[in-house]
């Protein structure tokens, strides 16, 4: 069976980089050649996996997410995306050369370079969904604006903007007979979602074009030992995504102020910015981390408090670790609500967070059984599906097919 050249196009940010790596060392594994293309962050990642690095610089994944996500920020989020494609399409095709590769992937965030490159390399493509995915009976992206259908209308100038930059990038790249419909489909005809089915809303209207691989969890050799307390004391981990760290001072001192005094052992990462000497003392049961391996600390927790990422989400289903789910971003609202809805977690608004509801939430949902079943029962069928080995399969089968 001959060598597959296969290039990843993943937005350069932790819940899409680390579901894509396992499948790369799979790739690898079984003989393929693998170009990974990613910023300077995460190079070092991918080269570990195996991958051929190309190299290059993200504006949108480096821009720092406001306090407060508002109608008029997310009406500029499709422009920030066509931006980033006019500007990365030239180093991808740059850094391809005459090496094209036999099959495309690329991610929602990512979709518009993606979606370019392949009609203009006549290649197979893949989207990948480290989200809910979209078909044409469930969207993203309709659920999102729809939180906002009284503060956006369609004569917004971002929404105008957004088209006639979609065009001009058609038009650079030789794609001018492109239709709307066809460039901004939901799906491409093939979809890899990592996450298993039943997580998925209107899951019973997708259809084979979309592999549902779970979680994809790979080796994590480079993070930080973590030393767990006593079998005896229940374990809580907080972590609000990388890219809430510029947000959470004051939510720090709730959590401090919330479980001092308590059974609750505390691992809670902070990131590099924030001040600790600024705490004072902080107690025992308490461990702030600069960076923390969060597989290694799930493995032992009893309940994850989390921004409700869908990666970090699935890696705490996985473990068996139900959520108290404090979303910052629209999206990781409907992820909480989801969990709140399957009975895997509670939903907690970060505007209603005090010390007192959050050490209310957490050790209701440590007590209760019910929940925990639930949640078990996901992580065994997590743990009864290979994710990288059926990615592999379906990356080679689109490759060929």
């Amino acid at each position: 069976m001959s060598e597959l050249h296969v290039a990843f196009l993943p937005f350069p940010a932790f819940g899409h980089i680390n579901t894509t790596l396992p499948i790369v060392a799979e790739l690898v594994r079984r003989g393929h050649r693998v170009t990974f293309a990613t910023n300077e962050r995460f190079a070092p990642l991918a080269a570990g996996a195996g991958a051929d690095v190309l190299r290059y610089e993200s504006w949108l994944a480096s821009r720092k997410l406001p306090d407060t996500v508002d109608a008029d920020y997310l009406a500029h989020e499709p422009v920030r995306s066509i931006d980033e494609a006019i500007a990365t399409v030239p180093l991808y095709e740059a850094g391809f050369a005459e090496d094209v590769p036999d099959v495309l992937l690329y991610d929602v965030s990512t979709f518009a370079a993606g979606r370019v490159l392949a009609r203009k390399w006549k290649r197979p493509a893949i989207e990948l969904f480290a989200t809910f995915a979209s078909n044409e009976h469930y969207s993203l992206t309709q659920q999102i604006g729809a939180m906002y259908a009284d503060e956006i209308d369609g004569s917004h100038p971002a929404i105008i903007d957004f088209f006639v930059k979609q065009g001009q990038l058609w038009a650079e790249h030789g794609l001018d007979g492109m239709t709307l419909e066809e460039f901004n489909a939901p799906a491409d005809e093939a979809n890899l979602v990592f996450l298993p089915r039943r997580f998925q809303p209107a899951q019973e209207t997708f259809d084979d074009r979309f592999a549902f691989v779970g979680t994809c969890i790979g080796s994590r050799a480079t993070e930080p030992e973590w030393q767990p307390p006593a079998p005896d004391r229940p374990v809580v981990l907080v972590s609000m995504g990388s890219f809430s760290y510029d947000h959470q001072d004051a939510f720090v001192r709730t959590c401090v102020e919330a479980f001092t005094g308590t059974p609750w052992h505390v691992v809670m990462s902070v990131g590099e910015q924030f001040d600790l000497g600024g705490l004072g003392e902080v107690p025992d049961n308490i461990q702030l981390m600069r960076w923390v391996p969060q597989l290694a600390v799930l493995e032992r927790a009893d309940v994850f408090v989390s921004h409700a990422g869908m990666n970090s989400v699935m890696e705490s289903m996985y473990f068996g670790t139900p959520v108290v789910a404090l979303p910052h971003m629209p999206e990781q609202r409907l992820i909480a609500s989801r969990l709140a809805e399957l009975g895997l977690g509670v939903h907690l608004p970060p505007a209603e967070v005090t010390a007192e509801r959050l050490r209310t939430a957490v050790t209701t949902l440590a007590s209760d059984e019910g929940v925990r079943t639930r949640v078990r029962s996901l992580s065994d069928d997590l743990r009864a599906t290979d994710g990288p080995s059926l990615a592999a399969g379906y990356i080679e089968a689109r490759a060929r097919g």
